[in-house]
């Protein structure tokens, strides 16, 4: 008999760009969604971006992403107040995977980085259906 894994505070989440192909919906538009003023005024509506060779700081792994992502993850992402204590905990943990390159983080580091909530109330956000149904976030089991 298969063994059912409950995801708990320590089980890692991440962005499931498979569901958002299934969905037949662009994660871009929701990215763009989320960028700070500046980046949206220098990008426009997003559409005609293009992509970039990221440098991963600490491995130098090379990636090619989205002007989009590249835009949330270099300039947005490091502005004073862009994830606070008054954005929403689900907006601000999409903002934290798209920042962090979608590597899988758990409720605890979540928490860390929100500063704010618990562990616990975290996990529960994540297991909500708005994280799955909206945001395409999902446990890594």
């Amino acid at each position: 008999m298969a063994k059912l894994l409950r995801p708990d505070v320590n089980t890692r989440f991440a962005i499931d760009y498979n569901w958002w192909a299934q969905q037949r919906r662009d994660v871009r538009v929701l990215i763009w969604e989320h960028l700070c003023s500046e980046c949206k005024e220098k990008l426009g509506t997003g559409i005609d971006t293009g992509e970039i060779d990221w440098v991963d700081p600490d491995t130098g792994e090379v990636t090619v992403v989205d002007e989009l992502t590249y835009s949330l993850r270099e300039c947005c992402s490091k502005r004073d107040g862009y994830v606070t204590r008054t954005t929403p905990i689900a907006a601000s943990i999409f903002r934290l995977l798209i920042a962090n390159g979608n590597s899988p983080l758990t409720a605890v580091e979540l928490q860390e980085r929100i500063g704010r909530s618990d562990p616990s109330a975290i996990l529960r956000i994540l297991l909500s259906t708005k994280m799955r149904s909206y945001y395409g976030v999902k446990p890594i089991l």
